[in-house]
């Protein structure tokens, strides 16, 4: 009995000693020790959570969807976020930025090459395996929600046929339409969303969360990596109209808490910043995107692997 004291009287000093390390940790965040000691704290209380939501954050599919006829082999699913004409454009080393000019290039370079666009719920199945996308199929995403995106992708983007999603922040979406002035950031309105409906489909990118404010280990990040917001964000954009289960993680941060909560409220797909194509059998809730600059030449983008012969 004694011996069995002695244990667990130790184990409680480790734990005590945990407890201290991470809250030193947490005060003095700048050191690459503390910075350790943080890390791992956030490494168990993940690997505690998936213990306790197990039979939650089970993949949505069992196993690798079967190959379908006729399907694409993969699809790349481009992001943009900022439009400007090349004249305006202050920050050129800015990579959520793209010229006007490049962008309507790349589109050209599409609808010259043959490409059709899928919408999220076309997405949806094809990486789940329940549809086709044919070969040349490619998804077109926008972030944030910015007013230029409605004055100058949409034009070009009607022209071509094409469809886009664009992932929105709630609380940027304007009540009345404002006064458009290419050289000042803006967000759309109301009445520009339902304007470009035949074009645009809307989902979230959250509704107040798209800010670094919260600090862990000495690192900003989103808001979003506070779960205790999550579901009350939630809530909020779903009230504005903008309820389907489709999600962009802000700054592309996610993890295992951030991912339960989104599903547990109804979402079936996210997109991440991470590069890649979207496949057959990809994660749903991680799904990766294709950055495209204004430098970008579409045809290397979209074929890697020619620029490698």
């Amino acid at each position: 009995m004694a011996r069995y004291r002695k244990y667990i009287a130790a184990g409680l000093f480790s734990f005590v000693l945990l407890i201290a390390a991470y809250a030193t940790a947490v005060a003095h965040p700048g050191t690459v020790v503390t910075k350790k000691i943080c890390t791992s704290w956030e490494m168990a209380k993940n690997k505690a959570f998936i213990i306790k939501h197990k039979q939650a954050l089970k993949p949505l599919a069992d196993s690798k969807p079967l190959a379908l006829a006729g399907n694409a082999e993969r699809v790349p699913v481009l992001m943009y976020h900022y439009i400007t004409p090349k004249a305006d454009n202050s920050e050129p080393d800015n990579h959520s930025i793209i010229d006007l000019e490049s962008f309507e290039q790349g589109m050209e370079y599409l609808h010259t090459n043959g490409y059709k666009t899928a919408t999220m719920e076309q997405l949806e199945k094809y990486i789940n395996g329940e549809g086709v996308l044919p070969e040349k199929s490619v998804v077109i995403t926008f972030d944030d929600g910015y007013q230029n995106n409605i004055v100058y992708a949409y034009p070009i983007l009607k022209k071509y046929g094409f469809h886009a999603a664009m992932f929105v922040v709630g609380s940027h979406i304007q009540q009345k339409t404002a006064i458009f002035n290419s050289k000042k950031s803006s967000f759309l309105s109301n009445d520009e969303m339902k304007a470009s409906s035949d074009v645009f489909e809307y989902h979230s990118h959250t509704f107040d969360l798209h800010k670094k404010e919260t600090a862990l280990c000495g690192i900003a990040y989103s808001s979003l990596a506070d779960a205790s917001l999550i579901t009350s964000d939630i809530h909020k954009i779903k009230e504005l109209g903008i309820d389907s289960p489709y999600f962009a993680y802000p700054y592309g941060e996610m993890n295992t808490q951030i991912i339960y909560h989104l599903r547990e409220n109804g979402y079936r797909m996210a997109f991440s910043v991470r590069s890649g194509f979207a496949q057959p059998g990809t994660p749903p809730m991680k799904v990766p995107r294709l950055t495209v600059i204004s430098s970008t030449d579409m045809h290397t983008l979209l074929h890697p692997e020619a620029s490698l012969h």
